[in-house]
């Protein structure tokens, strides 16, 4: 997604007010405190710094562009609903991927969709070089579409997304346990699944 006008002369604004902070990426903690003050500006700041993961994990769930571009939208707007409510967390970008992983859970509840997933993989296979992300090996991709989609989410979140597995359990709203269960499942059958193919 081409950055835009507003949120470069956002950004040339900001390091021009705060000569301070050039080349200096700031924490996400920091521009949520400094919106919360009143520098709605940052958050073009904030959404640009995680657009493209939100976008690229909706994507993942739902198989569909559009889709995954509505929820992404969807997932920045309830942010923005909520951000005064917001309460310091140990990572926002958890915090994040919730509000994401719900918005999708209601897009499939209101669409009534059930993507099967050889479809959801052709979809990702034909779009994944648009993205820019590492393509994953025809193995793999059958591989991923054996797992159940609670194994599916932990192994894309651990694996293509790099959380930890506290922040999965944050993100799903789910034990640590629940997690790494799901996680040991998940390779148990991908292992399986790569051992039987060959």
């Amino acid at each position: 997604m081409p950055v835009s006008d507003h949120t470069q002369n956002t950004a040339r604004q900001f390091f021009k007010s705060n000569p301070q902070g050039r080349g200096q990426k700031l924490k996400d903690s920091d521009l949520i405190k400094r919106i919360k003050q009143g520098e709605t500006e940052l958050l073009d700041v904030l959404i640009e710094g995680h657009y493209d993961g939100i976008y690229r994990f909706c994507y993942y769930k739902l198989g569909d562009r559009e889709a995954a571009y509505d929820c992404a939208q969807e997932t920045f707007l309830n942010l923005l609903r909520y951000l005064d409510t917001y309460v310091e967390q140990k990572k926002f970008k958890a915090y994040l991927y919730r509000i994401a992983g719900n918005v999708c859970t209601d897009w499939f509840r209101k669409n009534s969709v059930q993507l099967a997933g050889e479809e959801l993989l052709e979809t990702i296979a034909r779009e994944d070089t648009e993205l820019k992300r590492v393509e994953l090996s025809d193995g793999i991709e059958r591989a991923l579409q054996a797992l159940s989609p609670v194994q599916k989410d932990v192994i894309i979140l651990h694996f293509f997304h790099d959380f930890k597995l506290r922040e999965i359990a944050q993100i799903t709203n789910v034990p640590m346990s629940t997690v790494k269960s799901r996680l040991k499942q998940g390779m148990d059958k991908l292992k399986a699944y790569m051992e039987r193919s060959g």
